[in-house]
């Protein structure tokens, strides 16, 4: 098998997909109500994914792409679903140290002159984009990476005055940055605060410091919760992110740090279990990935959940949890609508309308290369469909957090309850769903598959084109093995209006290759016929 990446729905500097064969072997199996109970029972014998694993995303980045246009007037041209609003992700790629479960794109121990060229080329790409969404309204800025704070003053300046310049934000736009103990003195707080951020991400992962040692982050406990403690009454709102699942950690070791954290006054906290599966290259690839404490990850991240929830916390999604009025999130919970994303920086991912996720060069020379030549720096774009649009969203929020079937009738055409009817009610019967009023949700019972459950909700048609993964990766991995082997789900067709998405039928040229219908006429793949 060739050195692939276990990591089915997952994208970061690790990944390797592999790429769809032309043919697919054999269709999916019936979708006989009468049998779709024993078939999922049976197929979920399969041990899943890390949990809670936040980085997931869906379609899955295995199928085809094409280079990105060059020009923002091709790439913005048509309506998004939520039409006359946009958000921003901007990424930071630099870094103090490169910890040792970090598998994202990032730069460690660079000196302040490649910050700078790096910001001026912000800059540039940021005035790309002016044109092309002036009269739009940006409702939501996140500047992650990497560490952003690790940017000096005069380089933060620069980068928040181009923001203002080139994009028109609503007067209560969320603008959050990511920031790292011994990255934040106070006056840089009041700083940030002063440029319009309004949310502060700060990643303490742990106050235990012999794990600390472990994961190649050189600060004190004792410094990072000084820095806390000094920035909580400027900004506010600031969530923690903490990670758990170390080897050699003691069992307690979470509840202390959000009863902690609690304790200070922190309104929003993230709770990341160590995903092994990606920090550590291996030798062997195949087979099911096996977490020795994926049960036991499972039992104390719920065991977390309730202490919080008696503390006064509340889940924005399956990680997260904030104090109502005092913690937020809204620049991811809106991603999920399908809300238009502008990409900015090396390796960053957006969303265009209609149906395109997109994905900048990975690397700074590229990146470089392609803003000199005045050039948006895209390296990839997918074409969705309308069907697999409105999947992203229902299969999405539902990983994370709690579907609005109503919202979903009303935005896309189509209610979920008739097309998947009768998986609805065998989940339900199962004890793996929830109802409560419009909306349905998880339940606890299915945390060991909350990476595979959702994706029964995805088009039969897409499942079919998963039977044309390699032979051998799609007999060894966990997702597209069970999605595949419990076969169709689909009670009705999935039938959609030509607006129903609010996106006009698009040239192949403009949608990335793609006819609007799903079509690819480079791939042969020619879904009227």
């Amino acid at each position: 098998m060739k050195h692939y990446s276990e990591s089915f729905n997952k994208r970061s500097r690790l990944i390797i997909a592999p790429e769809l064969e032309g043919r697919r072997r054999g269709r999916l199996g019936s979708p006989d109500a009468a049998t779709l109970r024993d078939r999922i029972v049976e197929a979920l014998r399969v041990q899943q994914d890390s949990y809670p694993c936040f980085d997931w995303v869906f379609p899955p980045p295995v199928f085809p792409k094409t280079p990105g246009p060059g020009r923002a007037d091709a790439l913005f041209t048509y309506p998004s679903v939520v039409p006359g609003t946009y958000s921003i992700y901007m990424h930071i790629p630099f870094c103090k140290t490169l910890c040792s479960f970090c598998y994202y794109r990032v730069l460690p121990a660079r000196g302040g002159d490649e910050k700078s060229t790096y910001v001026d080329y912000l800059v540039r790409e940021m005035a790309m984009y002016r044109e092309s969404l002036r009269g739009l309204r940006c409702e939501s800025v996140y500047v992650g990476g990497g560490t952003p704070t690790t940017l000096d003053d005069a380089q933060l300046v620069r980068l928040f005055d181009a923001v203002r310049d080139n994009f028109d934000l609503e007067r209560d736009a969320e603008v959050s940055i990511e920031s790292a103990p011994d990255t934040l003195p106070r006056d840089k707080v009041a700083l940030l605060k002063s440029l319009g951020v309004n949310r502060l991400s700060y990643g303490i992962q742990t106050l235990d410091e012999g794990l600390l040692a472990t994961m190649n982050r050189y600060y004190t406990v004792d410094g990072a919760i000084k820095e806390l403690e000094a920035a909580l009454p400027l900004i506010g709102n600031i969530n923690v992110d903490t990670i758990y699942g170390f080897e050699n950690e003691p069992d307690d070791a979470l509840f202390r740090t959000v009863t902690t954290f609690e304790r200070l006054g922190v309104p929003c906290l993230t709770i990341y279990s160590l995903d092994t599966q990606r920090s550590v290259r291996k030798n062997v690839w195949l087979g099911p990935p096996r977490d020795s404490l994926f049960y036991r990850k499972i039992e104390i991240y719920h065991d977390v959940k309730d202490l919080l929830a008696s503390l006064g916390y509340q889940a924005l999604f399956q990680n997260t949890f904030a104090k109502p009025g005092l913690g937020s999130y809204r620049h991811q919970l809106r991603r999920w609508e399908n809300v238009s994303l502008v990409a900015l920086g090396v390796g960053s991912m957006g969303y265009a309308p209609p149906r395109k996720p997109y994905q900048n060069y990975g690397t700074t020379d590229a990146y470089f290369k392609h803003v000199d030549a005045g050039e948006l720096p895209i390296e990839a774009i997918e074409a969705l469909t309308p069907e697999m649009e409105l999947a992203r969203q229902v299969i999405t929020e539902l990983r994370f957090a709690r579907v609005d079937l109503r919202g979903v009738r009303e935005k896309y055409g189509v209610d979920v309850q008739v097309v998947f009817g009768d998986l609805l009610r065998v989940l339900g019967e199962l004890g793996l769903l929830e109802r409560q009023g419009d909306e349905i949700l998880l339940s606890k019972a299915a945390a060991p598959y909350n990476n595979v459950l959702p994706m029964l909700f995805s088009p039969d048609s897409f499942k079919e084109d998963l039977l044309r993964l390699p032979e051998d990766y799609l007999a060894a991995m966990p997702i597209p093995l069970v999605v595949t082997g419990i076969g169709a789900t689909q009670s009705a067709p999935l039938e959609m209006g030509p607006s129903a998405s609010g996106a006009k039928d698009v040239d192949p040229a403009i949608a990335g290759g793609f006819y609007p219908d799903g079509s690819c006429p480079v791939m042969g793949d020619d879904r009227r016929a």
